[in-house]
C-alpha cells in the first residue's frame, strides 16, 4: 500500500539528484516566506577534529575545564537555554564535573569554588553547593570496598583525599544555615547516587508521592516502603561528614549560633534539629560552655532551660549546678547576649505592640527574619531595622519599604546613599546580578510573584544602577580600541539564572559598565545581520534595555563583527563578544574571521567571549593564546578583561 502520490516521488527525486550534483552541502529549511533549497552554512560544516557541535547545529569547540566549572558555578542552570532545557543543562554540567574528577582534575573544582565563593563571584548558591557536595561525597560508598588493583588503590587514596580537602571548604563556603541546608541535601542525594532533579521535576514528586498516601489504608505500608529504599542507599553520614557539621556549629560564637538558629530556623527540607540529631555536636569547653549547652538545647528542643542562677536556691537542680559548673559559667548564662536574643524571638507574638518590637530591634539586634508577618508593614518596626539592615536584606525588602511608606525624606536619601556604597557592597559580597535583579524589579513597580505594587523613587532607581556598577571589580581604563558585540539572536531572550532578566539585557548591563571605564568603544549588535548601536557611557541601563528591544531577533553568527570590522578596515585592539555561542549561520567560523581581520588589519587582535550561560562551548579557539573565555556574570569580569589586553594573562 503506498501512501505517498506519484508527484511527490518525483519532486523528491529531483531534489535529491540536486543535491547530488552540488559540490557543496545543502539543507532544506523552512523559513518565514516559505520552503526553500539552501546551502548548509559554513559554519555548521566542521573543519577541525577539535571542534564540537553546539545545541543549534553549529560548529564550535569545547571549553576548558576551568571555564566549564567557571560557568556553572557563576552563572548556574536555573531556567536552561533556548536550546537546552534546565534538566539537560544541569545532567550535562554535573557529567562535566564528574568527567573532571574522574580524570584526577579535582583539585581544579575545589580550587575555583574556593576563589569564586570567597570572593562573591556566584550570584547563586546551588551551583556552588553542589559542586562541593560532589566532591566531599561522589562514590563515597566505594570506598568501604577493597581495591582489586593497585591502579584502584590509588584511585580510593584520590577520592578519599578529595573528600577530605572538600569537607575543610564547608565552613567557609557555607556562610549560612542556608548554604548547609543545601550542601547537605546535595550531599545525600550524591551518596544514594540519585539524580540531580530540576524545581519542576521535585514538584511532580511531591505530587505522585501525596497522591500514594491517600490511596494507603495505612502509614505503616508507607513507613516500610520507606525503610526499604534507605536500606538501597547509602546516605553519606558517616564520621567525616558528622564531624564536619558539628564543626560548623561549634566554630561559631554564641552570638553567632544564636543568630543563625533564630533567623535560618529550617531552608530546603532541612532544619538544625534535623542536623544535631545527625551529627551530636558536643557544647565546646571553656567558660561558654553553659551557653552553648542552652542554645544547643533550643536548637533541639526549641526552647531555653531555666538560667542557673534563677533556679530556686533549694532545688536539687540548683545543688547539681553548682557542682558542674562555676560561677563564671552561671554569669555568662546570665549575662549571655545570645541567650537574650533567643528568648526575645520566642517571646514575640503578633499581639506585641510596634514599639515593643521597634525596641527590641535596636537594644537586642532582632533582624527582620525575627519579626512576627503581622508586624512588617508597620512603618515603625521597619525604621528601627533599616538602622543596622544588612546590605542583601536592604536590596531585597526595597518594594515592601516602598510599599508601606517608608522610603520618605531621610529614610529615602539614607536608602538610596546605602545600596550605591562601595565598600558596604563589597564587605557584603553583594552580586552585580543581584542590583540588577532589583533595578529591574523595582523600575516595573510590581513583584514577578505576588500582589504588591508600588511607585519607584527615582532616586532609590539611580542608586540601584550606581550600585550595580560599584559592584564589579573597578579598573582604570587599559586605552585600547574595543569592538563590543552583542549576540541580539532569539536563543538571547532566555533567562539567565532563575530571574526575569534575559540574557540580551544581561549582556548590555555588563557592557555599559565597560563603557563607563574605556574611552575608545564602538558597539554592534548581531544576529544572521549586523547593526551599529549609538551606546555610550552616558547611557543608562533602562535606556540600553529599551533599545535592545527595538533590535530584530534572528539566526546567529557570532563572525559578524569580525568579518564587519575587516570590510569597513575599522582599527580595534579587542573584540568582545557577548553571547550563549550558539552560532550556526554563516559561512565562516568565529576564529576564521578573526584570522583574516588579523592578517587585512595588520593588528594582532585579541577576542574575549563572554558567554552568557552554563553551556560546554565557545567560539573561541582554545589554541590561539589571542582569545580568552570569561564568564558573563562574573564580578571580576572588567579585571579579568584588563588584565589580558594588557598581556598579563
Amino acid at each position: 500500500l503506498r501512501m505517498s502520490s506519484e508527484s511527490l516521488v518525483s519532486l523528491g527525486r529531483s531534489i535529491s539528484q540536486h543535491i547530488e550534483d552540488r559540490d557543496d552541502d545543502w539543507i532544506l529549511i523552512d523559513e518565514m516566506e516559505g520552503l526553500c533549497l539552501k546551502a548548509i552554512p559554513g559554519q555548521m560544516i566542521k573543519i577541525r577534529d577539535d571542534q564540537i557541535e553546539n545545541s543549534a547545529g553549529g560548529f564550535v569547540f569545547g571549553v576548558s575545564d576551568v571555564t566549564r566549572i567557571r560557568r556553572f558555578l557563576i552563572l548556574g542552570v536555573d531556567g536552561g537555554s533556548y536550546y537546552s532545557s534546565e534538566k539537560e543543562m544541569t545532567l550535562d554540567n554535573v557529567n562535566a564535573l564528574k568527567d573532571i574528577i574522574h580524570r584526577g582534575k579535582a583539585d581544579l573544582i575545589l580550587n575555583e569554588m574556593t576563589e569564586i565563593s570567597l570572593a562573591g563571584r556566584n550570584a547563586k548558591q546551588d551551583p556552588m553547593m553542589m559542586a562541593l557536595a560532589l566532591c566531599a561525597r561522589y562514590r563515597v560508598s566505594d570506598l568501604s570496598k577493597k581495591a582489586e588493583s593497585k591502579t584502584g588503590q590509588i584511585y580510593q587514596d584520590y577520592l578519599k583525599a578529595m573528600h577530605k580537602d572538600a569537607m575543610r571548604l564547608v565552613n567557609e563556603v557555607c556562610r549560612i544555615p542556608t548554604h548547609l541546608f543545601s550542601f547537605v541535601k546535595f550531599c545525600e542525594m550524591v551518596s544514594g547516587d540519585e539524580k540531580v532533579k530540576t524545581k519542576e521535576e521535585i514538584k511532580k514528586e511531591k505530587e505522585a508521592k501525596k497522591e500514594k498516601k491517600e490511596s494507603r489504608d495505612t502509614d505503616v505500608e508507607m513507613e516500610e516502603e520507606k525503610k526499604e529504599e534507605e536500606k538501597k542507599k547509602s546516605t553519606g553520614w558517616g564520621r567525616l561528614m558528622r564531624k564536619v557539621i558539628e564543626g560548623w556549629y561549634t566554630s561559631r560564637t554564641p552570638e553567632q549560633l544564636a543568630m543563625h538558629l533564630t533567623k535560618y530556623g529550617h531552608r530546603e527540607g532541612w532544619s538544625h534539629r534535623d542536623l544535631f540529631r545527625l551529627c551530636h555536636p558536643i557544647a565546646p569547653k571553656g567558660e561558654n560552655s553553659l551557653v552553648y549547652e542552652q542554645i544547643f538545647h533550643y536548637a533541639v528542643k526549641g526552647g531555653l532551660n531555666e538560667r542557673k542562677r534563677r533556679l530556686p536556691l533549694d532545688s536539687d537542680e540548683a545543688k547539681a549546678a553548682k557542682v558542674k559548673y562555676t560561677e563564671e559559667h552561671m554569669k555568662r548564662e546570665e549575662e549571655s547576649k545570645a541567650l537574650a536574643l533567643i528568648d526575645k524571638f520566642l517571646s514575640l507574638t503578633k499581639e506585641t505592640p510596634d514599639d515593643e518590637v521597634a525596641k527590641a530591634i535596636k537594644e537586642i539586634g532582632l533582624v527582620r527574619e525575627h519579626i512576627p508577618t503581622e508586624k512588617l508593614n508597620s512603618v515603625e518596626v521597619w525604621e528601627a531595622l533599616v538602622e543596622k539592615m544588612p546590605m542583601t536584606a536592604m536590596i531585597r525588602n526595597l518594594a515592601k519599604m516602598q510599599t508601606i511608606g517608608l522610603l520618605k525624606g531621610e529614610n529615602l536619601v539614607k536608602v538610596a546613599n546605602q545600596v550605591k556604597d562601595k565598600e558596604s557592597l563589597k564587605k557584603a559580597r553583594v552580586h552585580p546580578i543581584q542590583l540588577l535583579l532589583a533595578k529591574t524589579v523595582y523600575d516595573q513597580g510590581r513583584g514577578e510573584k505576588g500582589k504588591l505594587t508600588w511607585e519607584p523613587e527615582k532616586e532609590i532607581s539611580a542608586s540601584l544602577e550606581a550600585g550595580f556598577y560599584n559592584a564589579f571589580s573597578n579598573v582604570p581604563a587599559t586605552q585600547k580600541r574595543f569592538c563590543l558585540a552583542f549576540d541580539v539572536s532569539g536563543s538571547m531572550g532566555c533567562q539567565i539564572s532563575g530571574t526575569c532578566i534575559s540574557a540580551r539585557q544581561a549582556s548590555a548591563a555588563i557592557g555599559l559598565n565597560l563603557l563607563k571605564v574605556e574611552k575608545d568603544v564602538e558597539c554592534v549588535g548581531f544576529c544572521d545581520e549586523l547593526v551599529k548601536l549609538p551606546y555610550n557611557g552616558d547611557w543608562t541601563l533602562e535606556k540600553v534595555s529599551r533599545h535592545m528591544d527595538t533590535l530584530r531577533f534572528g539566526s546567529t553568527d557570532c563572525a559578524l563583527p569580525m568579518v564587519w570590522a575587516a570590510k569597513e578596515k575599522k582599527e580595534f585592539d579587542v573584540f568582545i563578544v557577548f553571547t550563549d555561542c550558539e552560532t550556526y549561520y554563516g559561512d565562516i567560523h568565529p576564529f576564521q574571521a578573526l584570522q583574516n581581520y588579523r592578517e587585512s588589519s595588520g593588528i594582532n587582535a585579541r577576542l574575549i567571549v563572554c558567554g552568557m550561560t552554563a553551556t560546554n562551548f565557545t567560539i573561541a579557539d582554545p589554541t590561539d593564546a589571542g582569545m580568552m573565555d570569561v564568564v558573563g556574570f562574573d564580578s571580576a569580569v572588567p579585571e579579568l578583561i584588563a588584565n589580558f589586553v594588557q598581556g598579563h594573562i
